[in-house]
C-alpha cells in the first residue's frame, strides 16, 4: 500500500479518536447497581450520596441526579421568606447533570419529600438559604451540571425521610 493508501486509511481512525477525545468532557459513566450509582428500578431506594440514572422516555434524554445532602433545619438568608407557623424548612442538596444527548428540562421542578407520618410536602421557593443558592430549574444543555437546594416546609414534630424526584423515565426515592 502507497503513502496515500496508508493515509486514506488512518483518516477514518483518527477522526474517531478525535471525537472520542471530545466527549472527554461529560462525565464518566455510573454503572447502574454500584455504590455510586443506581438504576431507576433498583429495588432498594438510594440515599444520601447516592447517585441515580435517569433515563428519558426521548431518545437522547439522560440525567444522572445525586442527593448530596440534606439539612433538617434549613435557615434562609436575612432576606429569604419565612416558613408559615407550625413549619420549618428542609433543605436537601442535589447535582443534576445532562449526561444525554439532547437538552433537557430540569427534572427537580417535580420533587417532593415524606414525612414519618406519610404526608408529602411538594417543593417550596425559598430563595437562598444559609447552606447555599437554590437549584436553577430550566432547561438544561447536553453536559450542563447544575447543584443547589430545594426546599421543603415540614410541619414541626416530624421528621422527613425519603426525598421523591418524578422525571419522565419515573420516579426516584432516596432515604433520608
Amino acid at each position: 500500500m502507497g503513502r496515500k493508501g496508508t493515509a486514506a486509511a488512518l483518516l477514518p481512525a483518527l477522526l474517531l479518536g478525535m471525537t472520542a477525545c471530545q466527549s472527554a468532557a461529560l462525565p464518566a459513566p455510573v454503572e447502574p447497581g454500584t455504590a455510586k450509582g443506581r438504576s431507576p428500578a433498583a429495588s432498594a431506594p438510594a440515599g444520601v450520596g447516592d447517585t441515580v440514572d435517569d433515563g428519558g422516555t426521548p431518545a437522547g434524554e439522560h440525567l444522572r441526579i445525586t442527593l448530596r445532602g440534606q439539612v433538617d433545619p434549613a435557615l434562609g438568608v436575612p432576606t429569604a421568606p419565612r416558613p408559615a407557623p407550625g413549619t420549618r424548612w428542609v433543605g436537601v442538596e442535589l447535582t443534576v447533570v445532562n449526561v444525554g444527548g439532547t437538552a433537557h428540562e430540569s427534572a427537580v421542578a417535580r420533587a417532593w419529600v415524606v414525612d414519618d407520618r406519610g404526608r408529602s410536602h411538594p417543593a417550596v421557593d425559598t430563595g437562598e438559604l444559609t447552606t447555599g443558592l437554590p437549584l436553577a430549574r430550566g432547561r438544561m444543555t447536553v453536559g450542563e451540571q447544575r447543584r443547589g437546594w430545594l426546599a421543603f416546609a415540614v410541619p414541626h414534630g416530624s421528621r422527613a425521610v425519603a426525598l421523591h424526584c418524578r422525571t419522565a423515565a419515573g420516579e426516584h426515592r432516596w432515604v433520608l
